[in-house]
């Protein structure tokens, strides 16, 4: 099935460079030599396969098929070919192969940081049963832009609200919380929705105090404040005081004192 033709990686970077931008040829002058045979020889099969009129799409979903093994090299061969449609190529193995979404996603992200957002949004579309997965693999990559990556998740698919909130947290606890303040202000509609995922979070919590992450009278009150101006209403936020998580001065200083 392979091509004995072998193509010239370094000869091959400056045509892509161009386009791309250097992180994906960056990311694999970091792999081991065998790994950058791999991605050669697989470059060179899906070029004889372009040769005889089977489009990259088609030729990339045979390949994982056969080599789930080698998800990566078969992507990043791929993404040499076309490197403006890494979102299209990964969107096709994940419909394809579901099971490859995770591997698929944290090949997508190593070369193409900047296009989180994008490579967020097509693999919860492609997969959305993976959606746990995809935003812990996002906010791996990239936790700066965790409020992003909810914010996607969320418009995205709604009723995984509970979910994503779940995966955000337990991900990156660090920045969890300023990150869904963020979020809330970014997409204020989904307030209610997203108010209830983190009520149910910290509920489950409960039983296990190790996944709540560390959060400041600050950034409750941060919440608080962007929950009110949101529509949700003081009786909803008892919860959090009855919790313990925020005060009755903190809840005063928002509902009574018209902020």
């Amino acid at each position: 099935m392979f091509s004995s033709t072998v193509l010239s990686l370094p000869g091959h970077a400056a045509t892509v460079a161009t386009s791309q931008g250097d992180e994906l040829i960056s990311y694999i002058k970091l792999l081991p030599a065998t790994e950058q045979k791999k991605i050669e020889t697989y470059e060179s099969v899906i070029r004889d396969h372009l040769n005889q009129n089977f489009s990259t799409i088609r030729t990339v979903r045979i390949l994982t098929t056969h080599y789930p093994q080698d998800v990566e090299q078969i992507l990043l061969a791929a993404y040499q070919q076309h490197p403006k449609r890494i979102a299209v190529i990964s969107r096709a193995v994940i419909r394809s192969e579901p099971a490859l979404t995770t591997d698929v996603l944290d090949t997508a992200l190593s070369v193409a940081p900047d296009d989180c957002e994008e490579i967020v949004r097509m693999a919860i579309e492609a997969e959305p049963a993976y959606i746990d997965d995809i935003v812990a693999v996002a906010a791996q990559h990239a936790p700066e832009k965790l409020d992003s990556i909810i914010r996607v998740a969320i418009t995205t698919e709604p009723d995984f609200s509970g979910s994503i909130v779940r995966s955000a947290a337990l991900s990156s606890p660090t920045e969890f919380f300023d990150a869904l303040v963020n979020a809330v202000t970014q997409i204020p509609d989904s307030a209610q929705t997203i108010f209830y995922a983190v009520r149910d979070f910290f509920t489950d919590s409960e039983q296990s105090p190790q996944t709540v992450p560390a959060t400041s009278s600050e950034q409750w009150s941060a919440f608080i404040n962007q929950a009110k101006s949101s529509g949700v209403t003081r009786e909803e936020m008892e919860w959090f005081k009855e919790q313990g998580y925020i005060t009755e001065q903190q809840l005063a200083a928002v509902y009574e004192n018209g902020h």
